[in-house]
């Protein structure tokens, strides 16, 4: 089998995107997660790796090799009885195999109020929350930045 036999796309689905008969896309994602409640706190670890090989990126022609790698652990706990308080910390380490300036580790935290109830016929979520997180790139100085968001979700039941 030649490597022609393996191209799902057309000729001209490929010019329409203006992708060579050579450009391709190999990723690998393995995860693992495990959630335990304890009283009411539920406690969620999770791990992810994930390895990406193409011959160009969406945004420059160039190949990408890269490996992410990400840790994390989810909190939450009943506050009220429609009212949760959910927390969580993230470590994420990201090495570009083909460009060392690009390689990042960062670290963010985060807490948010989620909010659920019945309105007029829809089922309405309101989440509140903040996060901090804190990257450092190979070379440079680290960055910390924060965020708060509120987010509404309105759906029938």
């Amino acid at each position: 089998m030649c490597s022609s036999d393996l191209q799902l796309m057309s000729r001209a689905d490929r010019q329409m995107h203006g992708l060579d008969k050579s450009d391709f896309f190999f990723g690998v994602i393995n995860k693992i997660g495990y959630r335990r409640n304890i009283g009411r706190v539920v406690i969620e670890p999770r791990f992810k790796s994930e390895f990406r090989k193409q011959s160009r990126g969406l945004f420059s022609e160039n190949d990408e090799t890269s490996l992410t790698e990400l840790a994390s652990a989810l909190f939450r706990v009943p506050v009220l009885k429609v009212t949760m308080l959910q927390a969580g910390i993230e470590y994420m380490y990201f090495n570009d195999l083909e460009d060392d300036s690009m390689d990042f580790n960062s670290l963010v935290g985060a807490v948010q109020f989620s909010n659920e109830s019945d309105y007029l016929g829809y089922r309405l979520r309101a989440l509140v929350g903040w996060s901090l997180e804190r990257r450092d790139f190979s070379g440079q100085k680290a960055r910390l930045t924060s965020q708060s968001f509120i987010t509404i979700f309105a759906g029938l039941n």
